[in-house]
């Protein structure tokens, strides 16, 4: 049986695909099959992929209709042949200890899930760097916090079984925030590796630079997780660690994505949109820790935004 299978959906990447299966197939770990899944790609990165398979029997491919990264995802890890689960994006990158390192942590351990920290890289050469969480070996019980480290669903290796009745949510964005603290909450260990062993691409045109009514799936996906410890368990303490996100995401973040876009006359519009949205999932957000604890330019945005100040919240943006 093939120790890890690393599912990679593939849509119209020709220009990065090739560097990415490149640092995947130079894993100094050799025990793993690449599932390509070609998401009804136009573009010539089938090609690339069969290409690539007759070179390398490590590399399989699934052709499917378009469906997006989801679908995708979840075509590659119902055909997935190995005990572990990783999830890699095609225009995205690896250290050559990757797996090595995530299989080493996760088996010494006697954990369900591996965390590693990440790279953000840019085109121009600019780099930062990305904390997976600081622990080395918990639980989500012992350590709610944990429920709400890095959501990505790249810098991790699985055990498959987690994702047994799992999927990532279909035409939704923000579909590693809808599955992966899920996933955190049924393992019973998680376990961290201190070192940036995935390397994210930074595209322009992402979905955190556009306006798109979908940037409000984001309640969605927060919604999907505190559904699903409300009838898993009902812990008030992780509970808590979860509403913080409709701060983090919803209030701050979201906010923020608004004020950037390019269509200036739409943002007071999303403001409102976006506040209304909160107050549906999350009627006393007021009362959180994390928007009572925010500093002081912050909670002033935060009362702006709440009193439907959105001319002056634009205009604190724009100085």
């Amino acid at each position: 049986m093939t120790r890890t299978s690393v599912i990679v959906p593939v849509y119209n990447v020709a220009a990065y695909l090739p560097a990415c299966l490149d640092s995947l197939l130079a894993q100094t770990d050799p025990d793993f099959e690449i599932v390509a899944v070609n998401d009804g790609s136009t573009d010539g990165s089938a090609d690339i992929l069969f290409q690539y398979a007759d070179r390398d029997k490590r590399v399989r491919i699934i052709s499917k209709r378009n469906g997006g990264l989801s679908d995708a995802r979840n075509a590659g890890i119902a055909q997935a042949r190995g005990r572990y689960i990783a999830c890699v994006d095609s225009d995205d990158l690896v250290r050559e200890d990757f797996l090595a390192s995530l299989v080493k942590q996760l088996e010494e351990t006697g954990s369900q899930i591996a965390v590693s920290d990440m790279e953000y890289f840019c085109e121009d050469g600019h780099t930062s760097a990305s904390s997976g969480g600081d622990f080395t070996v918990s639980d989500v019980r012992r350590n709610p916090q944990l429920i709400a480290i890095n959501n990505s669903a790249c810098n991790k290796l699985y055990q498959k079984e987690l994702f047994a009745g799992l999927q990532f949510p279909v035409g939704r964005y923000y579909e590693d925030l809808a599955l992966i603290p899920i996933l955190l909450y049924r393992a019973e260990r998680v376990c961290k590796v201190p070192a940036p062993l995935y390397r994210y691409r930074q595209r322009s045109g992402s979905i955190a630079h556009t306006a798109s009514p979908k940037i409000f799936d984001i309640y969605d996906a927060i919604d999907d997780v505190v559904d699903y410890v409300r009838s898993h368990g009902n812990e008030p303490a992780v509970l808590t660690e979860l509403y913080h996100l409709y701060i983090v995401h919803g209030l701050d973040l979201t906010t923020l994505r608004i004020r950037d876009f390019d269509d200036r006359s739409l943002r007071a519009s999303y403001l409102r949109q976006n506040m209304a949205r909160l107050r549906q999932s999350y009627p006393d957000f007021e009362k959180d820790s994390a928007c009572r604890k925010a500093p002081f330019r912050k909670k002033i945005l935060f009362h702006l935004l709440k009193e439907d100040k959105m001319e002056q919240v634009l205009k604190i943006y724009d100085r």
